[in-house]
C-alpha cells in the first residue's frame, strides 16, 4: 500500500472569491464559511496547493484513503460535492477541471497568502498578510506594517517600564520570538512573490528530458524534413542550460516517422519528461503544437499551439524551448537570455536550408546534407549551428562515404568558423576534438577534450571520447575507465558510436553487450567483426551483409564486404575489391585505416597489410596493445617489417603515456 500524501496544516491560499484555511479547515466566500465534508476539504486543499498541476487520482486516493481500499466513485462523487459548493458546472469547469482517466486540476490561478504556524496567525495577523498584489499596493502595505511595529514598539516601552527585571526579560524574549516568526514570515510570504514573477528552479522538478520527433499532420507536403529537424533545433537551444540534461537528437532519431508513448520512451530513455509535438503547414501558415509531460506523475508541464507565417519558421524553436524552460521551472538568467537572443538564427530562408540540411545527415546522406548546409551558411554566414553541422557533414563525408580528402580540411575550417562565432557554442568544442583524433592530431584532441572536462568534469559526452583518445595512444585501461565513467553518467551515451576498447582488449561479450540499442549499418558491421575476432564466421557473415544492406555507402559496410570474401574463401576477389575501395574511398581515420589492415591481412595481402599498419600508426593510432594480441594480424607475425612497426608503436605510445599521464 503506497503511503498516504501529507497536507499542509498551515497554508493559507486564495483563488477566485475563495478562501482556503487549511489550518482551521475551512472554505470562505466572501468572509462567508461554506459547508465541506473533511474528506472533500482534503481534496480540495491537495488541489489547490498543486497549483494548477494535475493531481492524479491515485494520488488523491493515497492522500484522503490512506492505507484503505476506496473505489474511484467515491472520489468522483466528492468531486462533484465540491463543483456543487465552488458554483462549478460539468460543462463549464471555471475551478476543477477533469483530466480524462488520468486525475483533476484546478485551474483558477491559487495565490499564497502565508505559509507560517497558526498561533503565529493568531497573534500577529496584521503584520503577516502578504497578498500577491501590483507592486505599489504591495509598498503601501509595507509601510502600514512598519507604522505598526513602531507603535507595538512603543506600547511595549511603555509596559515594560512598570515590570521587574526577570519580568521584563521574559516579556523580551517573548516579543523578541514573536518578532522574529513574523519576520520569518512576511520573508517567506515575499519569496514567494517574487517566485511568482520569474521562474526558480525545483528540487523536484523534472531535469531529464527527451525531444521526439514532431508528427507531420499532413505528410504528403514538402515539410516532411521539420519532423526530426525542428526537434533537434529546440534540443540544440536548451543545450544551452547547464540545468537540463536533455537527450541528443542521435537517442530520438528512430522515433520519427511515428507515434510513440511518451512513457516507454522515458523507461527506454531514462527520462523525466517528454516533449511530444506536431505540425502542419497549410499554404503559407505553419501551426505547431506541442506538449510537455512529466511521466512520472502524469502530469502535463505545459501544452501549447504556435501559429506563425511560415516565414517565420525560425522563431519556434526559441519560443518551444523558452516555454520547456519554465514547465521545468527552470529559471532563465538575464545573461543566459541575452546569448540566446544573439546567437538566434537572422534569415528565415538560410534557416529553413539549416534544418533541411540537419535532415539529410539523419540518414547519413552527407553529400545533399553539404548542399543544403552551403546554402544556409551563404546565406547568413553569422548562424553558428549551420556552421557547426557543416563541418560534422564534411567530416563525416570524408571518412565514411567516399569524399575527398579535402572535405576534412573544409570540415577543421568550418568547425573553426563556428567556434570564432560562438566560442560557448553546446558540443562544438566535443566535435572539434573528435575530428582532430580521427584525422592525424590525437595529442590537440586530447587535450581539448580535458579542458572541456576541466570546465564540466562530469560531461558525459567528453568523457565518452575521451575514451577513443586514451584507445588511440593505447591506453587501453584507462580507455575502458573513462568509457565506463561516461556509461555511469548517462547509461545511454553509447547510442550513436561503440565501445570500442572492450573489443580490442578481447572482452568480446563486454563489448557486444554495450553496442547501442537497435539496428544500424554501424552497428551490425561492429558486431560482425566481433563475431569475426571470434571466429563465429557464420555471425559474422550475417552481420556483415546485413550492415551493407542498410547502408551501402557507408565506410564500415564495405569493409565488412572485404571481411566477408575472406569469410568465403574468395582471396584474390577480395584482394581486388579493397584495392578498389582504398583508391576510391582514401580516410585519414588511423582506426578506419586499421580495419583496411586488418581485411588485407585476413586476405593474405601481406605487404598491403603492413603498408596500411604503417599508415595507421602514422595517423594517430598507435595503440600497441591492441595489435598484439589481434587475432586478425597473426599472418603478419613471421616478418620483420611487422616487428619494426610493432615498435614504432610501442615507441609513440611510450611518449604519449609519459607526456599525459
Amino acid at each position: 500500500m503506497k503511503a498516504a500524501i501529507p497536507l499542509s496544516p498551515k497554508g493559507l491560499y486564495e483563488f477566485g472569491p475563495f478562501r482556503l484555511d487549511c489550518a482551521k479547515h475551512l472554505l470562505l466566500k466572501d468572509s462567508e464559511s461554506l459547508p465541506l465534508t473533511p474528506k472533500a476539504f482534503e481534496i480540495l486543499a491537495l488541489l489547490v496547493e498543486k497549483r494548477g498541476a494535475l493531481v492524479t487520482k491515485g494520488e488523491l486516493l493515497n492522500a484522503v484513503w490512506p492505507n484503505t481500499f476506496v473505489e474511484e466513485n467515491n472520489l468522483t462523487q466528492y468531486v462533484s460535492l465540491l463543483r456543487k459548493t465552488l458554483g462549478d458546472e460539468a460543462e463549464d469547469q471555471k475551478y476543477i477541471q477533469t483530466v480524462p482517466r488520468l486525475g483533476y486540476r484546478l485551474v483558477s490561478d491559487v495565490r499564497l497568502i502565508v505559509d507560517c504556524e497558526p498561533s503565529v496567525l493568531v497573534a500577529k495577523h496584521t503584520h503577516t498578510r502578504v497578498v500577491m498584489r501590483e507592486e505599489r499596493e504591495e509598498v503601501r502595505e509595507e509601510d502600514q506594517e512598519l507604522a505598526e511595529a513602531d507603535a507595538t514598539a512603543e506600547s511595549a516601552a511603555l509596559v515594560s517600564s512598570s515590570l521587574s527585571m526577570p519580568t521584563k526579560l521574559t516579556m523580551i524574549r517573548k516579543w523578541m520570538v514573536v518578532v522574529a516568526v513574523s519576520f520569518i514570515c512576511l520573508a517567506a510570504a515575499y519569496l514567494f512573490v517574487e517566485r511568482g514573477r520569474k521562474p526558480v528552479p525545483q528540487p523536484n522538478a523534472p531535469r531529464t528530458l527527451a525531444i521526439l520527433p514532431f508528427r507531420d499532420l499532413k505528410p504528403e507536403g514538402d515539410s516532411q524534413f521539420l519532423s526530426y529537424s525542428l526537434a533537434d533545433a529546440i534540443i540544440h537551444r536548451l543545450g544551452y542550460f547547464n540545468e537540463i540534461v536533455v537527450r541528443p537528437s542521435s537517442y530520438v532519431a528512430k522515433y520519427r516517422g511515428g507515434e510513440a508513448d511518451p512513457r516507454a520512451v522515458a523507461q527506454e530513455l531514462h527520462v523525466e519528461a517528454v516533449l511530444t509535438g506536431n505540425y502542419i503547414r497549410e499554404n503559407n501558415r505553419l501551426r505547431v503544437s506541442a506538449e510537455l509531460i512529466d511521466v512520472h506523475r502524469a502530469e502535463v508541464l505545459w501544452r501549447d499551439t504556435l501559429e506563425v507565417p511560415y516565414g517565420q519558421l525560425l522563431t519556434v524553436q526559441d519560443r518551444v524551448a523558452e516555454n520547456v524552460v519554465r514547465g521545468l521551472r527552470v529559471q532563465m538568467l538575464p545573461q543566459l537570455a541575452s546569448r540566446l537572443k544573439e546567437t538566434a538564427p537572422r534569415n528565415a530562408l538560410a534557416y529553413e536550408y539549416f534544418l533541411r540540411g540537419r535532415d539529410f545527415g539523419t540518414p547519413n546522406d552527407y553529400r545533399f546534407s553539404i548542399q543544403m548546409l552551403e546554402k544556409s551558411v551563404e546565406l547568413d554566414p553569422n548562424y553558428a549551428p549551420a556552421w557547426m553541422e557543416l563541418g560534422s557533414a564534411y567530416v563525416a563525408y570524408a571518412s565514411w562515404q567516399g569524399g575527398e580528402a579535402a572535405f576534412t580540411e573544409k570540415g577543421r575550417a568550418a568547425f573553426s568558423k563556428a567556434l570564432e562565432l560562438d566560442p560557448q557554442l553546446p558540443d562544438a568544442h566535443v566535435l572539434m576534438a573528435v575530428q582532430m583524433m580521427e584525422h592525424g592530431e590525437l595529442e590537440k584532441g586530447l587535450l581539448t577534450l580535458r579542458e572541456e572536462l576541466r570546465i564540466d568534469p562530469n560531461e558525459p559526452m567528453a568523457h565518452w571520447w575521451l575514451t577513443e583518445a586514451y584507445l588511440y595512444g593505447g591506453m587501453l585501461e584507462e580507455s575502458i575507465a573513462e568509457g565506463e565513467r561516461a556509461l555511469n553518467l548517462d547509461p545511454l551515451i553509447n547510442g550513436g558510436s561503440t565501445f570500442n576498447s572492450y573489443l580490442h582488449a578481447g572482452d568480446y561479450e563486454k563489448f557486444l553487450s554495450t553496442l547501442p540499442v537497435g539496428e544500424s549499418a554501424r552497428t551490425s558491421f561492429y558486431r560482425g567483426l566481433c563475431f569475426f575476432y571470434m571466429q563465429n564466421n557464420s555471425r559474422a557473415a550475417t552481420e556483415f551483409e546485413s550492415a551493407y544492406s542498410l547502408d551501402p555507402s557507408l565506410l564500415h559496410a564495405k569493409y565488412g564486404r572485404a571481411f566477408l570474401y575472406a569469410i568465403r574463401n574468395q582471396p584474390a576477389e577480395g584482394r581486388r575489391y579493397l584495392k578498389e575501395l582504398e583508391r576510391a574511398n582514401p580516410t585519414a581515420d588511423g582506426e578506419m585505416l586499421y580495419k583496411m589492415a586488418q581485411a588485407y591481412a585476413t586476405l593474405g595481402d601481406t605487404a598491403s597489410a603492413l603498408r596500411l599498419l604503417r599508415a595507421t600508426i602514422d595517423h594517430g593510432f598507435y595503440c600497441h596493445a591492441c595489435f598484439i594480441r589481434d587475432p586478425l594480424m597473426t599472418s603478419l607475425h613471421g616478418e620483420r617489417q611487422y616487428v619494426d612497426l610493432l615498435d614504432l608503436a610501442y615507441d609513440r605510445h611510450e611518449r604519449f603515456k609519459h607526456q599525459y599521464f
